[in-house]
């Protein structure tokens, strides 16, 4: 009697199992069927919060249902991106993914979440990022500084917009290539860094371009290398023209937690591929000073495994 109803109570439980299984996976195939939230871990107003926004506007358009961005800040981007990290991964908790608190912030710390704790959807789009140095500094291009770094050792100063900022990270990861010794002075952000470059209290900074267009058109800096080609500054070659390879060049894209279905990714990279392309919002991308750049999960996963192994290996090398 006792063995007749154990087996009636697992049939049950098998028949619920297969059953939520197949709500699951239909939930997934109609998806999305409400309201999406857009965790962005930086405060309202700030480039992520700016990139989180660009996206849920258009996407919400292409979804049929709105895209609702979130911030959720503290403990320099952990609290909101250890939010989405733990959220149910049904897609409708996404998280605006970026280098410092998805690669860099769990090296560095002891964090509840790690690099696998997401499944990275799709690249929206890159910040291009550029070495700068007052107008009238002697040098014109990178192999020009890179000379007098090696002649001279710490003699020169970069302004690093902070010690564990990306930006500040790429940086260490060209003086360690190019097997130079420098004086990192630390500021609290990439505008105080700027202003001290022009102030000059340092001799050059690397920051995103909405810090150094518009003094690059004035003729307050100029630009000794970039990520990537800027049709403005056509004559500026990037770092690997001039020797130099790596992710010289900040990225956003979006995220979900690491068990999200596969029928979700498919729908988010197939929307974000296709508003990518809207000439709206490669003007409103522009407007904020970013650059369309469409990457699907499997490739951005590859590229951001690849700059994470990057990084650790340069922890490593300056004992950090």
């Amino acid at each position: 009697m006792r063995s007749q109803l154990a087996k009636s109570c697992l049939a049950v439980l098998v028949a619920v199992c297969l059953s939520l299984a197949l709500v699951g996976r239909s939930d997934a195939r109609d998806y999305p069927t409400r309201p999406i939230t857009l965790v962005c871990c930086y405060a309202a107003g700030g480039d992520g919060d700016l990139s989180a926004r660009l996206w849920a506007e258009f996407a919400e358009k292409l979804l049929g249902q709105p895209v609702l961005v979130v911030n959720k800040t503290g403990g320099g981007g952990v609290t909101g991106t250890t939010f989405a990290a733990m959220a149910r991964p049904d897609g409708y908790t996404l998280f605006l993914a970026q280098a410092g608190p998805n690669i860099i912030t769990p090296i560095v710390s002891n964090t509840r979440y790690n690099f696998d704790s997401f499944k990275y959807i799709a690249r929206t789009t890159i910040g291009n990022c550029a070495l700068v140095v007052r107008a009238d500094a002697p040098w014109n291009n990178l192999e020009e500084l890179i000379r007098d770094l090696k002649a001279s050792p710490n003699k020169y100063s970069f302004a690093s917009p902070g010690a564990t900022t990306w930006l500040s990270f790429a940086m260490r990861h060209l003086h360690t290539t190019a097997g130079v010794q420098v004086k990192q002075v630390e500021f609290q952000g990439s505008s105080q860094a700027l202003t001290s470059v022009l102030g000059g209290h340092a001799d050059y900074t690397f920051v995103f371009p909405q810090n150094y267009v518009s003094q690059v058109e004035s003729g307050q800096l100029k630009i000794l290398a970039i990520g990537e080609h800027d049709p403005r500054f056509p004559k500026v070659r990037t770092f690997e023209e001039q020797g130099f390879k790596g992710s010289y060049y900040g990225w956003a894209g979006i995220a979900a937690p690491a068990k999200v279905p596969d029928e979700v990714v498919a729908k988010l990279e197939k929307v974000t591929s296709e508003l990518v392309k809207d000439p709206a919002f490669v003007e409103k991308a522009g407007n904020i000073a970013a650059t369309p750049s469409y990457l699907g999960s499997k490739d951005w996963m590859k590229a951001l495994k690849q700059q994470e192994s990057e990084l650790s290996v340069l922890l490593k090398e300056t004992k950090m």
